[in-house]
Formats: structure tokens, C-alpha cells, sequence
């Protein structure tokens, strides 16, 4: 007596499934966030970086690993305003999206009105590292907060590899 599924000779169906399980699984492969970003740069760069101390106050803790803050620099335009830099390193293997905004204050602590006040969208790679800009909106503005949290839009695709 032969051994049938739906029809078939059992030894068949399972040559079938057993592919149709090695394509998926090929397949998975491909269609993956796990990319890693590896990098260079100069040992003794040309320029000079004016590092500052900063405060950090973290509330979650998946975006502080995707988002981790390597340092905080600062300089300013060739017209005197102020500008900073946030370097980020996405300390994952997956991409990650999220959301940031640089809010400015005066020297009195107070905020400064500036064009942009909505967040703005990134995305980075597995062990990627970024540099988050700002340039002060006046000449009164002298001190910034930036503001991090992860990307609620998650039902959207990845954004376009550069």
C-alpha cells in the first residue's frame, strides 16, 4: 500500500514542501534590515574638533543602543552663528528609524523661535555612524537640546540606500 497525501505519493510532497521550506528560507535572506555599515577615516584628521560636554538624559533604552551618542561638537559659521554636531553610531546590526529635532535657547536659557520645529526623519544602518547638524536660527541663540526618539512609522518601507 502506497502512502498518499491529497493524491500524491507521500515521498513527492515532502520533496515539495522540503523545497518550498529551502526557498523561503533562501529567500529570507535576501529580504532583510540586518545591514552593517563598516568605516574609515584618517587617523590624525586635518581638521580640529571642538568637543563639549553634554548632559544626556535617556528614557528608552532601544533608541539609546540605535541612536548612541558618540560626542558632541561645536563651532560656527562663517557669519558667527553657532553650529553643532551630534555624531551617532547605531550600535544594532538592523536599520533603525527615528525622529530628531534640535531646539535652540538664548544665553538667558530661554528658547529661541526657530523656522523648523518639527522633527526631522533618518535612518541608519547596523554600525553606522552619523553626524546630526544644526545651525543656530539667530546670532542669540547659544545653547541646544536634541531630541530623540524612534520613528512611529514603521508601516512605511526603508528609505533608499545612498
Amino acid at each position: 500500500m502506497k502512502t498518499t497525501f491529497r493524491g500524491r505519493p507521500l515521498s513527492l510532497t515532502l520533496a515539495l514542501a522540503t523545497s518550498l521550506l529551502a526557498l523561503l528560507g533562501a529567500g529570507s535572506g535576501c529580504n532583510t534590515n540586518d545591514h552593517q555599515v563598516n568605516t574609515v577615516e584618517p587617523s590624525n584628521p586635518a581638521y580640529v574638533r571642538r568637543v563639549i560636554e553634554d548632559r544626556r538624559i535617556l528614557r528608552d533604552p532601544v533608541t539609546a543602543k540605535a541612536v548612541a551618542i558618540l560626542g558632541v561638537i561645536d563651532g560656527s559659521t562663517p557669519d558667527g552663528l553657532t553650529r553643532v554636531g551630534v555624531e551617532v553610531q547605531n550600535q544594532r546590526r538592523s536599520t533603525f528609524r527615528f525622529n530628531y529635532r534640535f531646539d535652540w535657547f538664548d544665553s538667558q536659557g530661554l528658547p529661541v523661535s526657530t523656522p523648523a520645529t518639527t522633527m526631522v526623519s533618518q535612518q541608519i544602518e547596523g554600525g553606522q555612524i552619523l553626524t546630526l547638524t544644526s545651525v543656530a536660527p539667530q546670532p542669540g541663540a547659544k545653547d541646544f537640546r536634541l531630541s530623540i526618539q524612534e520613528s512611529t512609522r514603521s508601516r512605511y518601507p526603508l528609505l533608499p540606500k545612498n
